[in-house]
């Protein structure tokens, strides 16, 4: 009789162990089911709000997963289901749930990177406090009580530099005709210190090397700047396109005020899949709309990206819509990211000039470039006869196999993450985020080929008065009938109309 007790007490044990093994099975699994619902509506969520995938491959993985669903949740939710069903059921609950997270992160991730590069900085004109790099001073009070060297100009901007300083410390200003006496007399100590514009500023560290040695800066004013944006969107995937292409020649972060080496106009043809690359040179010799004065197209980039466009309207009688801004960095680290690229090179030449370039050698033909020697290829003009006009030709191949890698479906499938590192924080663009993400997904709709044609304007070698500079130097005259004949080229390309025989076999 007692063992028949024990044997029951132990029966009624076992199957109470077992009804709370499975009530905290059940617990658990209806745990991980509310996860998995969670992540899998804030997956769909995020994929709809980012809005890159077309519609037949979003809805068509939309029904699969709510089939999945509609057997994963009710088994894993239920209190009575069999315990097969329920097993196999979490172990697909548990390879989703890996998938939504890491999907989860890079749609946010990939969300937050569009804003970053389409958050506009406010714009400011800087000014400097130039002293000698031997100059006792720690900081903009150790020039009270001076007088501070400047130049007679009139520019409102230059007075309210002036006015912001006074501010400060109490000072008085020297003025002299220009900026070359200004610079003189600091190094002759008939001032102590100068205020310049930082465009004056970068633009003598091309005349003068020595200068960053030379030379510190104590202070900086940053002047607020009304810019009017002389851009116009259209519907990107429907309606051609002007896209400049400004690439500023400093490494880091791209908010650096700097001159503009690369300049270059995109003209997009969505309908057709046609890019024209349209380069203009560096020194072309513009008038500064906003300054109302000449000077060479790469100082422009000095005020302001808005300066540089209004520039370009003006000479080519076109709109520009949308503009991308790059730094070095942003060639490196893009090219590292999809793998390299391959430029064909009409020259066999090495590169010198620019020390921590010099020494890539590249021969005539197909060449296989990572991200420093990209730099290096597009940057290169003392090899060649034509200088800066090869150098803008080199820059287009440089940007052709950029796209062209870009736009094939493995690079952006397998490097998505690192081609999101890579531009993060060097490059910035007034293209909305809406409208990039109807770009993207046109290109998966039917990743379809483009024509990349390239031209590059001319002009003739001459000399003129540059006004961030104060003084002359060596420029680009324009040439009127270079300058119609790209317009046309570019025209044409926006006129195009659709022909489905027209991109067979074009670059992917």
């Amino acid at each position: 009789m007692r063992s028949d007790r024990r044997r029951e007490i132990q029966a009624q044990m076992e199957a109470e162990r077992r009804d709370e093994m499975k009530k905290k099975g059940n617990i658990f699994c209806r745990t991980v089911s509310i996860v998995y619902t969670v992540l899998a509506v804030a997956f769909i969520a995020l994929l709809a709000w980012l809005n890159v995938l077309p519609e037949k491959y979003f809805w068509a993985g939309v029904a699969v997963l709510v089939i999945a669903s509609m057997f994963i949740v009710p088994v894993m939710y239920s209190r009575h289901g069999k315990k097969g069903r329920k097993i196999g059921a979490t172990v697909v609950a548990f390879l989703l749930i890996g998938v939504f997270g890491v999907g989860t992160y890079y749609l946010a991730d990939t969300l937050n990177f569009l804003d970053e590069i389409t958050d506009i900085r406010e714009v400011t004109e800087d000014y400097h406090v130039i002293v000698k790099a031997d100059a006792i001073y720690e900081d903009i009070s150790g020039i009270n009580g001076q007088t501070v060297g400047t130049y007679m100009d009139n520019d409102l901007n230059y007075s309210e530099a002036k006015a912001m300083l006074q501010e400060e410390v109490t000072v008085e200003y020297g003025y002299e005709e220009g900026l070359t006496t200004v610079l003189e007399k600091l190094y002759s100590d008939d001032y102590n210190a100068i205020l310049i514009s930082a465009a004056s500023y970068e633009g003598l560290k091309g005349e003068h090397p020595e200068l960053e040695t030379d030379t510190r800066i104590l202070y900086t004013i940053k002047v607020p700047v009304e810019t009017e944006d002389k851009t116009s969107a259209v519907n990107v995937t429907k309606e051609p396109f002007n896209v400049y292409i400004s690439g500023i020649d400093v490494e880091g972060d791209i908010s650096t005020v700097s001159r503009t080496d690369v300049n270059m106009i995109a003209t997009v043809n969505p309908v057709t899949h046609e890019v024209l690359l349209t380069s203009i040179p560096r020194d072309y010799y513009v008038t500064l709309p906003a300054k109302g004065a000449q000077d060479k197209l790469t100082h422009s980039g000095l005020y302001g990206i808005q300066e540089t466009i209004g520039a370009v309207e003006d000479i080519m009688g076109i709109d520009i819509n949308y503009y991308v801004r790059v730094n070095y960095t942003t060639v490196v680290k893009l090219v590292d990211a999809i793998g390299g690229i391959e430029v064909d090179s009409p020259y066999d030449f090495t590169t010198s000039g620019m020390q921590s370039l010099n020494g890539h050698h590249f021969v005539k033909g197909i060449n296989h470039l990572d991200g420093r020697a990209a730099l290096a290829f597009c940057r290169e003009r003392h090899s060649f006869v034509n200088g800066d006009m090869q150098r803008n030709e080199n820059q287009q191949l440089v940007m052709e196999g950029i796209l062209k890698k870009a736009v094939s479906s493995t690079t952006i499938l397998t490097s998505y993450a690192s081609i999101l590192d890579a531009v993060r924080g060097n490059m910035e663009t007034n293209m909305s985020t809406d409208e990039m993400s109807s770009l993207i997904k046109m290109q998966l709709n039917g990743m379809p080929g483009w024509d990349i044609q390239k031209q590059a304007i001319k002009g003739t070698n001459g000399w003129g008065q540059c006004y961030a500079l104060g003084f002359s130097a060596s420029i680009v005259n324009q040439d009127p009938e270079e300058n119609a004949r790209a317009v046309d080229k570019i025209v044409k390309i926006m006129t195009d109309e659709e022909d489905s025989d027209s991109n067979e076999g074009t670059a992917q």
